[in-house]
């Protein structure tokens, strides 16, 4: 499985204010790169927190639909499943959803398709997620999670691109950043290779494969 990643930042490396409320960081350019990232994935997953603040379904913008290859899923990782359950989300034809939580938190009659983890530790296993999704033949998998769930996924060793917006803005503060959960120590730091960058007016548009801790993958 291929597992890629979108994240529009700050200039100072945050994906969002210290209100904490769902603001777009990027230009219209940059959502039409999103649009783009989306219909190549089979599955775009998001944390609990970001689906809080957007409870919405994750889909290409019309322009861009005749690329999917079928009907993706729309993964919520949460460990407490206290998220609102919108029918704007539920009731969406075009997508598939998928909640990813604790088999605790889980209940007998939730609405929609659900995998529960029974084990132990703070947060769900990354590799139990991928394979929950590979099980539901994902292929390309698109990661638009919070700062969290992205250093899991960096911690795990289990991201093979990252795809960042960088913006001419500035957040400052405690504002979530674009990799935050315990974070790294040097010795730990994962590694990154530029594949390409782009300019277009005042943002970059940066493109990296994952090479792990060591910088041999």
């Amino acid at each position: 499985m291929k597992v890629f990643s979108n994240t529009a930042i700050s200039l100072d490396g945050r994906i969002n204010t210290r209100e904490g409320r769902f603001h777009f960081f990027g230009t219209p350019r940059d959502h039409a790169r999103m649009s783009r990232l989306r219909a190549e994935a089979d599955a775009v997953l998001v944390g609990g927190a970001t689906f809080r603040n957007w409870p919405h379904p994750s889909l290409p913008d019309a322009v861009d639909r005749k690329l999917l290859r079928g009907r993706p899923w729309n993964v919520v990782v949460t460990r407490t499943l206290d998220v609102p359950l919108t029918p704007d989300f539920l009731g969406e034809a075009a997508i598939r959803p998928l909640f990813l939580t604790r088999a605790a938190s889980l209940p007998k009659d939730f609405p929609a398709e659900a995998e529960g983890w029974s084990g132990e530790g703070a947060h769900l296993p990354v590799g139990w997620m991928l394979e929950q999704l590979a099980r539901r033949g994902v292929e390309r998998l698109l990661v638009e999670a919070g700062g969290d769930l992205l250093f899991q996924f960096l911690a795990a060793d289990a991201l093979d691109e990252m795809h960042v917006t960088l913006c001419p803005l500035v957040a400052g503060g405690r504002a979530p950043s674009l990799a935050d959960g315990a974070g790294f120590d040097f010795a730990d730091l994962r590694r990154l290779r530029l594949l390409g960058a782009e300019q277009e007016g005042d943002e970059l548009f940066l493109r990296y494969a994952a090479i792990g801790k060591g910088g041999n993958r």
